[in-house]
């Protein structure tokens, strides 16, 4: 029952700090150094507060409180709700805020589950100012582009003026979002160079609107007019930005980086936070009071019970009683489980007998099948390796019969072929000697070009009853024939051949 009591305190009183939209609020709170008190303040204004104006109280006694350097968020949403809201007033002034919502829209700035929505304003229609009265919100940057393109200009109104129509359609604005229940961190931008007074509003202003809805306004302004009414002061007051700018290019520029930096600055910020508190340890809530130049506040800070050291302390002579009747069914328990443990400590050495014994002859089999298995495996690979060696012996030996055979095919034109080759400052002749020549950079090659273009392996030169072939070996820089690339060619008499920088003319 008092736990029920203190679940429902403790609601009833979130519930209430959370209907009041507050400008500071504490999270985190850790109480496992009590008295200490740990926790994080969290303030909505982006820019921070000054703490020494922030005062914690206990029993309306103040508390002394150290605070830590900020901390953005680490949890913050993938997604945001943004309303533009474009003055239609002017054909020039329209088509340059058209065209810097346009450039600002990248994927960088709209994700997939963003709500975007483009709305326009000036005076009085049907009723409203802010057209259309339900923007359509959407994550497709093709179709925002769309409703931005779309909006047209609209003749200012001598009815409203002296007014702020600015004012008077962002206050639809919020109230619109109020009605779509867009749980998103969302926001107003608008883009006006509107000069028009603050009018007065019964009921809520726009500042007092979006502050409890958590809904900061921007604006980006076309900086070519007297600016003396703009809505510098309400972007300021709701934690949004003010920008103006003469070129379009700049003007993108800071909307984007609205866009980008949107969902961080709608965080707020975390001050870490440490006091001593003076409740006593009774394990119920308390109401902890904030006090700030942002604003008053406040927490539940659910105190810990008593350890059963601190306990034990203030119990001496229950302490003793209840120490003593431990002892005896310790010592009760013990003595049955040292009775249970010595019977099954028996039945296991049993066991663990019998599981040796067993283990004991499974290895022994395994070792004798292993041996033989080893056995086979030896006799396997020795025939395996007299096999390999007697075929490479063969194929040795009637490679060398074919080698034979073809190099008195070579011989009977009476001399044999060579090339005429330059590499570098490098020039001369090489007489090809055999029916299988290889050329390239290592030593193993039958003719060594130590040149860093020629590859390892570059190509090889076969000559096969009466026909000279050469053969790219998958070289790096590759092989040219006649300035060909070529894989593998039939070589006649004359041919220019390129690997990298060495150049060879054949001869036959």
């Amino acid at each position: 029952m008092k736990n029920l009591i203190y679940a429902l305190f403790i609601s009833s009183f979130a519930q209430v700090l959370l209907a009041q939209k507050k400008e500071l609020d504490v999270r985190q709170i850790s109480t496992s150094e009590f008295p200490k008190v740990n926790g994080k303040l969290w303030v909505r204004n982006p820019e921070g507060i000054k703490t020494g104006s922030v005062k914690f109280y206990e029993d309306n006694v103040e508390r002394e409180i150290s605070f830590g350097l900020f901390e953005k968020s680490d949890s913050l949403p993938k997604n945001k709700s943004v309303l533009f809201l474009v003055v239609n007033s002017n054909e020039s002034d329209l088509a340059w805020y058209q065209g810097v919502i346009r450039s600002s829209l990248t994927n960088k700035t709209v994700h997939a589950g963003d709500k975007f929505a483009v709305a326009s304003f000036t005076c009085k229609e049907n009723g409203t100012f802010m057209v259309p009265q339900k923007p359509i919100f959407t994550d497709n940057i093709t179709a925002i582009n769309a409703a931005a393109t779309a909006i047209s200009t609209h003749k200012r109104s001598d009815l409203y003026r002296g007014k702020s129509q600015v004012y008077l359609a962002l206050n639809e604005a919020l109230a619109f979002y109020e009605s779509q229940h867009i749980e998103l961190p969302s926001g107003i931008i608008i883009l006006s160079d509107e000069r028009n007074l603050d009018p007065d509003f019964a009921g809520e202003t726009p500042v007092v609107r979006s502050k409890r809805l958590d809904i900061p306004v921007y604006s980006v302004c076309l900086d070519k007019y007297d600016k003396s009414f703009e809505v510098e002061d309400l972007c300021k007051q709701t934690y949004g930005l003010y920008y103006t700018a003469y070129e379009s290019s700049e003007a993108s520029s800071k909307l984007t980086n609205i866009l980008k930096n949107f969902i961080d600055r709608h965080q707020g910020l975390m001050y870490p936070f440490s006091y001593a508190s003076s409740f006593s340890k009774d394990g119920e809530p308390h109401t902890v009071k904030i006090d700030s130049q942002a604003g008053q506040s406040g927490f539940v800070l659910l105190v810990p019970s008593q350890t059963m050291g601190e306990w034990i302390s203030d119990n001496p002579l229950q302490s003793a009683l209840i120490l003593l009747l431990i002892i005896g069914l310790s010592i009760g328990l013990f003595l049955l489980y040292r009775q249970n443990k010595l019977k099954q400590q028996e039945l296991l050495l049993k066991q663990q007998d019998q599981m040796q014994t067993m283990e004991h002859q499974q290895n022994e089999a395994k070792e004798k099948i292993k041996r033989q298995e080893e056995e086979i495996q030896k006799i396997r690979e020795e025939e395996q390796r007299k096999r390999s060696e007697l075929e490479k012996k063969q194929r040795a030996e009637a490679q060398e019969k074919e080698d034979e055979i073809q190099f008195k095919k070579m011989l009977e034109r009476g001399n044999l072929p060579w090339f005429e080759f330059k590499v570098g400052d490098n020039a001369g002749s090489y007489q090809i000697a055999s029916p299988r020549l290889t050329v390239g950079r290592d030593a193993s090659s039958d003719w060594v070009i130590p040149h860093p273009t020629v590859s390892r392996k570059h190509f090889e030169l076969l000559f096969k009853d009466y026909v000279y072939s050469i053969v790219d070996l998958n070289s790096s820089n590759g092989l040219k024939v006649n300035g060909e690339k070529v894989k593998k060619i039939e070589l006649r008499h004359g041919d220019i051949i390129h690997a990298g920088d060495l150049i060879l003319t054949f001869h036959i």
